[in-house]
């Protein structure tokens, strides 16, 4: 093998051994749960609201200026009492779940298999079952996620009167 072959090899190899992985992570997922943390546990999801599922990264400015847009809204009639949001941050093992109105859980990469991130923040809003409503590309407004949460209300009632 010449030098150069070696050389490659071996800066392979060391890329590779120096990889981590969670190994929570790599734990097997039960597929009947429809959001995971980063360690595996299901997360809960009510079952008389809707979901508005946001994925963010703390390292996202557009994230942080939207999570008391969101707060805002959701707290205003009509939205009050129909909707719940679940943030799930990408950069980060670190969750809060110290605000009810804004719980962040440590994002699991199983949980891109139902819900694809091309980016931050992405929001979906989905019914407890896990349709998905709506989904959201980038950071919202106060006048436009009041639409977005209108439309998914308008889906929802074709889907759930009960809802």
């Amino acid at each position: 093998m010449k030098p150069k072959g070696l050389i490659f090899l071996l800066i392979l190899l060391l890329t590779v051994s120096s990889c981590k992985e969670n190994p929570a992570e790599t734990k097997k997922i039960d597929s009947s749960h429809l959001l995971v943390d980063i360690n595996g546990n299901p997360i809960p999801i009510p079952e008389d609201k809707l979901v508005v599922l946001n994925f963010m990264a703390y390292s996202c400015g557009a994230c942080m200026k939207e999570i008391p847009v969101m707060k805002k809204v959701i707290s205003q009639p009509p939205y009050r009492d129909k909707f719940q949001i679940i943030a799930l941050v990408i950069d980060s093992e670190k969750g809060d779940l110290s605000d009810p109105q804004f719980p962040i859980y440590p994002n699991n990469r199983y949980n891109f298999v139902r819900f694809p991130v091309p980016g931050t923040p992405t929001t979906y809003i989905i019914t407890p079952k896990g349709k998905k409503l709506v989904i959201i590309h980038g950071a919202v407004t106060e006048e436009n996620f009041r639409k977005f949460l209108k439309k998914a209300l308008e889906k929802a009632e074709k889907i759930n009167p009960s809802l």
